[in-house]
């Protein structure tokens, strides 16, 4: 292995292949162009935590372990998020680089992306916290004054220009950058704010390539965005209808209620018998705009989760439809117009880019997933 490459992968988190068509990117176009590209599908459940692992380990949920944002602890009988190291079943790309004799440092705007996959990164920044930076002396405010707050755009810029000078004046081989969705659950890829947060994004990855024109960069996301018009909280419409559950989670939750408000289109269910499942998936299967309903050993073999990780059910919405808690009684809601977010099958399209390294055409079926763009790195 060379220790002289310079290796740059890009999780874009919300990024639809739509803002990629709408949005003045020339450089992301540039590297299309002169590289590789396919649309790919991501993991279900579509968020972010499930597919940010999955790229960062290079395979799907039955092999890393992670199953949604948050999980349910049945000894505790509490909701508890999915983000800590421990949880992740697989080698990171940080652990597998260092076996090469390659550093790493894991780029992220969300703390909760430095606390899932820091394992074998040598630096780790998350932008939303840059006070608990690791594994540097760099003082990142000093150099490019406070980051902005984690509900903006900019802070995927003030990121960037981290990512800049790891680049530019470390000895890391290796940079893993995670971004933050928030102006994709805010805007459509039409929306004034999308196309400046992508435009300036684009401008500054320019500016990096144009630096090290050799480096291989390898690019994809982790889900799509689509507006959404309704919820369902399956704790309080299942049994109305007559049918009990133990509990019910929306697989988006996660700490940053302001993108999406915990709601997202898969939710699962644990029930309080065994024999209550084609009850409750009767019920359910009933419900305006539910997709589908899997028992657990179903939605593992399906969407290549870990059985041992999920509910007993699993529900899907349509492309209208998400789940999570609700304050009205009745357990259902109109969603205000605007409202976007992700988690169900519509939006698992994702893009999948890789420049500066061949890729054989042969192999393109290959390619079927978002956690596939790490395969031809090597290692």
């Amino acid at each position: 292995m060379n220790n002289k490459r310079k290796i740059l992968i890009v999780m874009m988190d919300g990024f639809d292949p739509a803002y990629l068509q709408a949005s003045d990117m020339p450089n992301t176009k540039r590297m299309i162009a002169d590289g590789f590209y396919k649309t790919v599908k991501g993991m279900m459940p579509s968020v972010t935590n499930v597919n940010n692992t999955g790229i960062c380990c290079g395979g799907p949920p039955s092999l890393h372990g992670i199953t949604a944002n948050s999980y349910f602890d049945l000894q505790t009988r509490k909701e508890e998020y999915m983000d800590k190291a421990s949880m992740v079943l697989a080698p990171t790309v940080f652990e597998r680089a260092a076996k090469h004799g390659l550093k790493s440092a894991l780029l992220t705007a969300k703390k909760k992306t430095q606390s899932l996959l820091r394992t074998g990164a040598t630096i780790r920044l998350a932008a939303e916290a840059p006070q608990d930076a690791e594994g540097s002396d760099i003082d990142w405010t000093g150099r490019l004054g406070p980051a902005p707050e984690i509900y903006s755009p900019e802070i995927n810029h003030w990121l960037f220009r981290a990512a800049q000078i790891v680049l530019n004046e470390t000895d890391v081989d290796l940079l893993y950058f995670h971004t933050t969705d928030y102006p994709m659950h805010m805007e459509p890829p039409w929306g004034e704010m999308s196309r400046f947060h992508l435009g300036e994004w684009d401008r500054l990855l320019g500016e990096t390539l144009d630096a090290h024109p050799q480096m291989e960069v390898y690019m994809s996301a982790d889900h799509g965005m689509n507006f959404k018009s309704r919820c369902y909280d399956l704790n309080k419409v299942v049994p109305a209808k007559g049918a009990e559950i133990f509990f019910a989670m929306s697989a988006e939750r996660d700490p940053y209620v302001k993108h999406h408000r915990t709601f997202g289109g898969t939710a699962f269910v644990w029930l309080k018998r065994p024999g209550d499942f084609e009850r409750v998936a009767d019920v359910c299967r009933r419900l305006q705009g539910v997709e589908a309903v899997y028992d657990r050993y179903t939605a593992a073999s399906r969407f290549e989760l870990h059985p041992d990780r999920i509910g007993d059910m699993l529900v899907i919405g349509d492309i209208d439809t998400v789940f999570g808690p609700l304050d009205g009684k009745e357990g259902v809601e109109e969603l205000p117009q605007g409202f976007r977010t992700h988690g169900g099958s519509d939006e698992t399209n994702t893009p999948l880019i890789i420049y500066n390294r061949e890729v054989d055409p042969r192999d393109w079926h290959r390619y079927r997933c978002n956690y596939d763009l790490i395969r031809p790195i090597g290692f």
